[in-house]
């Protein structure tokens, strides 16, 4: 019952913290996809100022100010303004503010959750020293090679003559 429990808050967590978070206010909204995500990645800003004309800014201590334009939504028809941010490398992990300024005064605000996962590097199975893949033995494959072939004619001339 338990394991049951678990997995349901794990699954719910993970469905609002992979959610986009949005942001409304009178008519302006915000809103930042993905809402979680590892430092060094890009997310996605859409927002709506009212009038959708002019460009708008965007600022968080997680990227710094980013402009953002408006563009039309081929699907909708709809103007909105859009831009990416990338959040750097070096972010600490954590919840950032993340403020909208609309060419006319309005606001919106809405939070960037930042995570720090540093990936298990791996190497590769171990499976020797891959000695022939580093030197090169062509000239010891090429004698191999030749010795082989003439204790083949050797043995292929003195079956001969004991049949003789």
């Amino acid at each position: 019952m338990r394991s049951v429990l678990r997995a349901t808050a794990l699954a719910c967590f993970l469905g609002v913290a992979g959610a986009p978070s949005a942001a409304w206010a009178d008519g302006e909204f915000l809103r930042i996809t993905p809402s979680t995500i590892q430092a060094g990645f890009q997310v996605e800003i859409e927002a709506n100022c009212g009038d959708a004309v002019n460009p708008a800014t965007v600022s968080s201590d997680a990227f710094g100010v980013v402009t953002i334009t408006p563009q039309r939504d081929p699907r909708t028809n709809q103007v909105l303004d859009r831009g990416q941010a990338t959040i750097p490398p070096g972010t600490k992990a954590g919840s950032y503010k993340v403020l909208l300024k609309c060419p006319s005064q309005q606001t919106a605000t809405t939070t960037l959750h930042v995570v720090n996962t540093n990936p298990i590097r791996s190497l590769g199975p171990h499976t020797g020293g891959g000695y022939l893949a580093h030197n090169d033995n062509s000239g010891l494959m090429i004698g191999a090679g030749s010795a082989a072939v003439a204790a083949g004619a050797l043995l292929f001339v003195l079956s001969r003559r004991r049949r003789a």
